[in-house]
């Protein structure tokens, strides 16, 4: 075990030394003007790899804006973290079910957006989902099977309803109907991450970037000489067949099956579970959402994928670009879906 680990950390460790140097690649050079420089740095964050892209002239005020970009999602990672005891996200799960807890007005607006997106999904989407992917194992990797009567005995604890925000106009309180509720912004925080940081970019001067965030990325502006961003879509079979779209503006969130998964008997159980029935969802491998803003993309690809194609396509199939592949791998598309 412990040469693996070791093994692991070493690999790990070379693979950042190559992240830590920031990769600059002059893409244009028209006449009398500075050449455009395509810089993209990575960091691991958000329990995955961040990667920012950005294409400007001034490489130097590029290189502080992607660093500022980071900070502000490690900031974000502060505020919605159920895995760091300090987060607000974390103070308010101790607390709500015992008494009213005043939030800011960000963690406010991360919950009123996972409530809304709750009610719009009938609860296919539900960030209080945590004590079912406790049970499951998921949080902490530490996979089970649980039984009926364990399942009974958690679902009570799951539900966008037992949430209560209190407002009045300058201050919010947040509380829960049960004790052993708690919040998991897991289906939402990187996507609010993704968005922050596009928005902290915007506000040092930068015009054309790609924030990806494992599954979630979102761009603004177009690369030099590009009409779009190729964006790559997880083969959900694992063949090396990925699927490549052009992304011209907007966000882009897939949720998939094959990622965080263990198996018993044959039969595979995902990390994606539906947060009415407690099982992990069967029949979707894969849900590719695209929308204007991440924390919609990244939200929406969740709730599509418990919801299934059928009635994905036809509720929402109108409002986002939605890509979802079944389990015998037959892909349903909406109009609005990016080729």
């Amino acid at each position: 075990m412990c040469w693996r680990l070791s093994i692991c950390c070493a690999v790990l460790s070379w693979w950042l030394a190559g992240c830590a140097t920031p990769t600059a690649r002059r893409t244009e050079s028209e006449a009398g003007a500075t050449p455009v420089a395509m810089v993209q740095r990575s960091q691991p964050l958000l329990g995955t790899f961040v990667t920012i892209t950005v294409a400007e002239r001034d490489e130097e005020r590029t290189q502080e804006a992607i660093s500022a970009a980071f900070e502000e999602i490690r900031r974000i990672d502060l505020l919605l973290s159920i895995h760091k005891t300090n987060s607000e996200t974390a103070r308010l799960n101790a607390s709500a079910a015992t008494k009213p807890v005043e939030v800011s007005p960000e963690l406010n607006f991360v919950l009123s957006k996972s409530l809304d997106i709750a009610r719009r999904t009938d609860g296919a989407f539900d960030a209080t989902i945590g004590p079912l992917a406790q049970l499951w194992g998921f949080i902490w990797k530490e996979y089970r099977l649980p039984s009926e009567v364990e399942l009974e005995r958690v679902l009570p604890l799951v539900g966008y309803r037992k949430v209560v925000i209190e407002t009045n106009g300058v201050t919010a309180r947040v509380s829960f109907a049960r004790a052993g509720m708690f919040l998991d912004f897991g289906g939402i925080g990187k996507g609010y991450a993704v968005d922050r940081a596009i928005e902290i970019l915007r506000e040092r001067g930068v015009t054309k970037a790609m924030v990806k965030a494992g599954g979630d990325l979102r761009v603004i502006g177009t690369p030099p000489g590009k009409n779009g961003w190729e964006v790559q879509i997880e083969d959900p079979a694992k063949r090396g067949k990925r699927t490549t779209i052009v992304l011209r503006e907007g966000a882009l969130s897939t949720s998939g099956n094959y990622e965080n998964f263990f198996e018993v008997d044959g039969r595979r159980y995902s990390h994606i579970i539906d947060p009415r029935s407690g099982m992990p969802v069967e029949g979707v491998v894969s849900c590719t959402v695209t929308a204007q803003t991440c924390l919609e993309s990244d939200a929406y690809a969740t709730g599509f994928f418990v919801m299934g194609a059928e009635r994905a396509l036809t509720e929402f199939g109108d409002e986002f670009g939605i890509r979802i592949v079944d389990a015998n791998l037959r892909v349903r598309e909406s109009a609005k879906f990016p080729k």
